[in-house]
């Protein structure tokens, strides 16, 4: 009794909190116990008001920027790292996933301002400065993801096998390994795009006045008016609970084929 009666104070901590901004969103008014009237007025305010719309294309265009950029890094290093051997290889990986999760995002915004405001990659302020420090923070994430599946498979036997059949190296990781991880990478782009989506301290580090982004959008709604920051906190809500969903079932998937 006493376990369930946990669970369930636990479960209250962590959800109460998020359906409050979720039910302010649909309300009309809210002032007293419960909410007065039922509308989307603020979630239509996202789509119709220029800077609220802006700031969504600005996000979904960064949080697609940051995963192919991981993407195209982290797959080769995954699979570089799963080659290496057990020793220095196992710290190695270790370390790629542990290293970058050291340091809070103000040293990590701090550190890009001073690598990203000279010439000639003077990037601070622009949207590209967004995407590297997005993809920055998302990298341990999305190759520990990565790694691990290239860990479900016996990709050494795999590699052999297709290579003895005449496959080159780009043919046995389009034909034969990528298929096979594919659940992994999915996973961890849509962890990326999840984590993107609500980054706010190193965006607004980096961002500068040129590219707003939609949790800098929520800040700013905050002051000016709760309904429609309520609409846009429930958006991001939304966002990474599809995306929970989405990797659960991803994750059960790559499980199901270490089993077989």
């Amino acid at each position: 009794m006493i376990r369930w009666i946990l669970f369930v104070f636990l479960v209250l901590y962590i959800v109460v909190p998020l359906l409050m901004p979720i039910i302010f969103s649909f309300s009309v008014f809210w002032q007293d116990i419960l909410p007065q009237g039922f509308t989307l007025r603020w979630y239509e305010a996202i789509l119709t008001r220029p800077a609220n719309y802006e700031a969504l294309l600005v996000s979904l265009i960064v949080a697609s920027g940051a995963v192919l950029l991981d993407l195209l890094i982290t797959v080769p290093a995954a699979y570089a790292l799963n080659r290496a051997g057990p020793g220095w290889g196992q710290r190695l990986r270790e370390g790629a996933v542990i290293l970058p999760l050291l340091f809070p995002p103000l040293v990590v915004g701090t550190a890009l301002l001073q690598a990203f405001t000279r010439p000639p990659l003077a990037l601070t302020g622009t949207i590209w400065m967004v995407i590297i420090a997005h993809a920055i923070l998302g990298f341990p994430f999305m190759f520990r993801i990565v790694l691990a599946a290239f860990q479900t498979i016996d990709e050494r036997t795999l590699s052999e096998a297709a290579a003895s059949l005449g496959a080159t190296f780009w043919q046995r990781m389009r034909y034969v390994l990528i298929p096979n991880v594919m659940p992994g990478i999915l996973s961890g782009a849509l962890l990326v795009f999840a984590i993107s989506m609500g980054e706010f301290e190193v965006t607004s580090m980096v961002a500068g006045f040129t590219a707003q982004t939609l949790p800098l959008r929520l800040f700013q709604q905050i002051r000016n008016d709760m309904r429609i920051a309520s609409a846009i906190t429930a958006f991001l809500i939304y966002v990474s609970f599809l995306s929970f969903v989405l990797m659960t079932y991803l994750g059960a998937r790559m499980r199901r084929m270490r089993a077989s």
